[in-house]
């Protein structure tokens, strides 16, 4: 992880929670299949237990984001390829995460 720069921001959580983002942050993966993948913008959250994706970062990587019966899918734009990513645990989303980061990375690459 590297830390670039302190901030101040308040993360509001689906159950009222409230967190404060310390820091902002580029964090790098090691994939097994394929290149590295660098996430920009990473908040670190000093006693958040889960990670967080922002749904608008999907969505600019060129994803249709859908919440639908107790479900979510993401549906690519271009290709058109939709995948189930999580389900609805009392008021918040679960997403497999991994899925998620996977997806995250350039759209042209999928």
């Amino acid at each position: 992880m590297n830390w670039r720069r302190r901030i101040s921001r308040c993360i509001l959580r689906g159950d009222d929670r409230r967190y404060n983002a310390i820091r902002l942050g580029i964090v790098t993966f090691q994939r097994d299949s394929s290149a590295p993948l660098t996430l920009r913008d990473v908040m670190c959250v000093p006693g958040l237990k889960n990670k967080l994706v922002y749904v608008s970062t999907l969505e600019d990587r060129g994803y249709d984001v859908i919440f639908s019966k107790g479900k979510t899918f993401l549906r690519h734009i271009n290709t058109g390829q939709v995948k189930r990513i999580g389900v609805r645990v009392k008021n918040l989303y679960k997403l497999e995460v991994e899925y998620c980061v996977a997806l995250s990375m350039k759209s042209e690459k999928v």
